[in-house]
């Protein structure tokens, strides 16, 4: 395909920072439109899966990113609720599946929630340095749209995951052991 603009990556700092805002703005709503229809279930879950569906998907949503996720979120409920009521018609059946295609643990899942939760206290930089890494752009190219140095976001970054693991409470990463190369004595 041919493109006569620049090339654009899948992810952009203003993505981030539009979807920052969406999650700000919206996720309380998101959970009151779940907790309506599945107000037994895990409605926490269903609406911050919606909203990690809408970063995967968001260059191919052009439109009305908010009715977008409002409808994921509303049609997971809708799934979830009627796969349960199946289930309790029928006796015997294995258990039904998520509706993620991505399994993940429970706690897996109540950490992605919260940092969801968390992710509009960081500063613009470090929500675009840490979303952007974890949709698997390097420091590099981050540093090329942001116009600023590769070290720059790599400190970014480094700040973000510190301060996501202090509100989670989180122990820090111990730093790497240097084992001694042969000069001096070792014991």
């Amino acid at each position: 395909m041919i493109s006569d603009g620049p090339v654009r990556h899948p992810y952009s700092p203003s993505d981030v920072v539009a979807y920052a805002a969406i999650v700000r703005e919206h996720r309380v709503r998101l959970v009151a439109v779940v907790r309506s229809i599945i107000p037994d279930g895990d409605y926490e879950a269903v609406a911050s899966d919606a909203l990690v569906t809408l970063f995967r998907h968001w260059p191919a949503v052009t439109g009305d990113r908010v009715a977008w996720v409002t409808a994921v979120a509303k049609n997971s409920a809708l799934t979830l609720r009627r796969r349960r009521r199946e289930h309790a018609a029928t006796s015997g059946e294995t258990d039904i599946p998520l509706w993620s295609t991505t399994p993940v643990s429970a706690e897996q899942r109540l950490m992605l929630q919260e940092a969801l939760r968390l992710l509009p206290r960081l500063s613009k930089q470090e929500q675009i340095a840490l979303v952007l890494s974890l949709a698997g752009q390097n420091a590099a190219m981050i540093a090329a749209q942001l116009g600023v140095k590769t070290e720059t976001v790599r400190k970014y970054r480094a700040r973000a995951q510190r301060k996501m693991r202090e509100w989670l409470g989180q122990p820090h990463p111990a730093p790497p052991v240097h084992r001694s190369t042969g000069h001096g004595s070792e014991a």
